[in-house]
């Protein structure tokens, strides 16, 4: 199969070489026709035979692109496949995690914030809420917006003092 394709494709470079050798013989210049005319014709020819010859790589880069193109959008299927194979699944077993240790640490964090975000959740929906814990709450919001504000205070003031040099 292969010598096959070898044949074939040296059979066209016969069949091209051919018609350069049909061109070039028709630029040998008679003696009945005028200089100009020659030279003309010479270089008509030899545009054409370099457009030729452009005309065909162009259209090995279109087979090429074409090619090319096609197995890109066969590897985004693949892709498309595995993604979709991946993704059906969207809960985290805590087995297949375990051989990494900080991976593990990060679960049980996530696992904690979690549970400590349903147990407020249901506070709220039986309206359990103690009003100390929202009154210390809001107060230690205060101070960190205190602490905050005086930080950027801080802050622009250094920068003024930075634009002053």
């Amino acid at each position: 199969m292969r010598k096959d394709e070898e044949i074939n494709i040296y059979l066209d470079k016969i069949e091209e070489l051919e018609e350069i050798i049909m061109r070039l013989e028709a630029l040998i210049p008679e003696e009945d026709v005028k200089k100009k005319s020659r030279k003309r014709k010479m270089m008509d020819s030899k545009l054409a035979i370099e457009l030729d010859g452009k005309d065909k790589k162009f259209r090995e880069l279109k087979d090429k692109m074409g090619f090319l193109r096609k197995e890109n959008s066969h590897l985004k299927q693949e892709l498309e496949k595995i993604k979709s194979a991946n993704s059906s699944s969207s809960r985290i077993k805590i087995e297949d995690l375990r051989p990494e240790p900080l991976l593990n640490d990060l679960v049980r964090e996530l696992q904690d914030i979690v549970n400590n975000q349903r147990l407020i959740i249901s506070k709220l929906k039986t309206n359990k809420v103690d009003k100390e814990d929202i009154l210390q709450k809001l107060t230690d919001k205060d101070e960190e917006i205190k602490l905050l504000k005086s930080e950027i205070s801080q802050l622009k003031h250094k920068k003024k003092d930075f634009k002053l040099f």
